[in-house]
């Protein structure tokens, strides 16, 4: 009777074990909206004391980490998965010479539009011309900015405090 027991516990942890390494090999569980930053810091060794610009929607996180003086600098994105998973799994990050100087767009072709600056063009104002709806957002000109739209948001104008229009240097990338 013993004996039983003891075949039978044994039994069901090899069988969780499997169905843990299965969940775990597949891609299933991503990272949690609320550890997103701190798994960015951790797995790209970004300095605690870097500030972060970030936005995040249902299918992209973005986030800008920069120093001080805004000299140094890196970005990560994550998107969530279509069909069974829970949360966000990286997609890519580092440098990009565009962030530093102008704002970068990256495009994920079913998933969003995410902007990336450490705003040294001023930007202050990003217009959305979408079919049915515009939409303005307000920026703070003298702070790093990260913003996420939807894939269908229209046509994106930013304007700096002169009321000039500045480039949006964009990327497209298949989710």
């Amino acid at each position: 009777m013993k004996l039983e027991k003891i075949t039978m516990l044994f039994g069901a942890v090899i069988i969780l074990l499997l169905a843990f390494l299965i969940v775990w090999k597949a891609d299933i569980v991503g990272v949690s909206g609320g550890r997103l930053e701190q798994d960015a810091r951790e797995s790209q060794n970004i300095n605690g004391d870097w500030e972060v610009a970030k936005a995040i929607n249902d299918d992209i996180c973005a986030m800008l980490f920069f120093d001080e003086e805004k000299e140094n600098y890196t970005y990560t994105i994550y998107l969530s998965k279509n069909g069974f998973s829970y949360g966000y799994f990286f997609r890519q990050g580092g440098q990009d010479a565009y962030m530093k100087d102008g704002v970068k767009g990256v495009v994920f072709e079913d998933k969003g539009i995410a902007l990336l600056s450490l705003n040294q063009e001023g930007v202050c104002k990003v217009e959305v011309e979408g079919e049915t709806k515009n939409q303005t957002i307000q920026v703070d000109p003298d702070k790093p900015f990260v913003l996420v739209l939807p894939i269908d948001c229209g046509e994106i104008t930013m304007y700096d405090a002169r009321e000039q229009i500045v480039t949006l240097y964009d990327t497209f990338t298949g989710a």
